[in-house]
């Protein structure tokens, strides 16, 4: 499930990459690219719809920083969006005396 969204977001990142110019057409291409990969991994349609409605306008609106080029912005806008997706860094917190449960994931290669 992983492996079909990374491929997919390399795919959609690759168009963008390969691409001449930015217009609207293309980021909303990207954006439908993403959709199509997200919606494959089984991500929740409304967060889904959420993320590329906010990828497009940010894309759209924002300009790049200082000795950022376009392409390279809309790559961070997309990463930045799918970190809120995963969440924040939390500090945890071990109570002594209770029974404290961590699951840890991975990949062995």
């Amino acid at each position: 499930m992983l492996d079909n969204l990374k491929n997919g977001l390399r795919a959609a990142l690759k168009k963008l990459v390969n691409s001449s110019g930015i217009d609207e057409a293309l980021i909303k291409e990207l954006a439908k690219d993403i959709q199509r990969a997200l919606l494959q991994a089984d991500v929740n349609v409304k967060l889904v719809f959420e993320i590329t409605k906010n990828i497009e306008e940010r894309s759209l609106k924002e300009t790049p920083p200082p000795g950022l080029s376009r392409k390279d912005h809309i790559v961070k806008i997309l990463y930045d969006e799918l970190s809120k997706l995963l969440g924040t860094e939390k500090l945890y917190s071990f109570q002594p005396g209770k029974l404290n449960k961590v699951l840890l994931l991975g990949r062995y290669f």
